[in-house]
């Protein structure tokens, strides 16, 4: 049987409207420019607002409030790069940064225009998320995503199982 883990993504904006990425030093996504975000703390009973808040405080150096928090996309995902299926709360953080984060032992920050995104090294599945869901900030979209499996090779298979908000599915 396979793991099955709950975790988090965070998307932060700078103030000029630049996204804020984070080159990984670390597996998954050794090496690719990816959202700040990390796995709940389940034996603790952690919720995905408070794995936020966390992760926020941990890897960006800033304290923010449930209302910073608008939960963007609900992602399901099997069996991404061997380490199980995820089940993944997406967030865009409303408090926008004035600065560039400190560098920490998961990797180094950069702040990103969206224009320069799709030329990014990043996970396939991010940049699409990026760039189909969460490219206008200002959009009150919400998306239920479904990620099939990979592990045989190619693209796994990508659904928006539902949008609610909005335009409806930007897809």
């Amino acid at each position: 049987m396979s793991r099955y883990r709950v975790g988090v993504l965070l998307y932060f904006y700078s103030k000029d409207g630049r996204i804020l990425l984070i080159r990984r030093r670390k597996a998954p996504n050794l090496g690719l420019w990816c959202a700040v975000g990390g796995k709940l703390e389940m034996s603790e009973g952690e919720s995905p607002a408070e794995c936020a808040r966390r992760e926020a405080l941990e890897e960006v150096g800033v304290s923010i409030e449930d209302s910073d928090l608008r939960l963007r996309c609900m992602l399901s995902e099997k069996d991404y790069e061997g380490t199980g299926h995820w089940l993944m709360f997406v967030y865009e953080i409303r408090d926008l940064l004035d600065t560039l984060p400190a560098e920490i032992d998961e990797g180094e920050f950069a702040f990103f225009p969206i224009s320069e995104l799709e030329s990014l090294e990043m996970p396939p599945l991010d940049k699409r998320l990026l760039l189909e869901c969460f490219a206008n900030p200002s959009a009150s979209e919400f998306h239920s995503i479904h990620v099939g499996d990979a592990s045989g090779g190619g693209s796994p298979a990508y659904a928006i199982e539902e949008s609610i908000g909005g335009s409806g599915n930007p897809l």
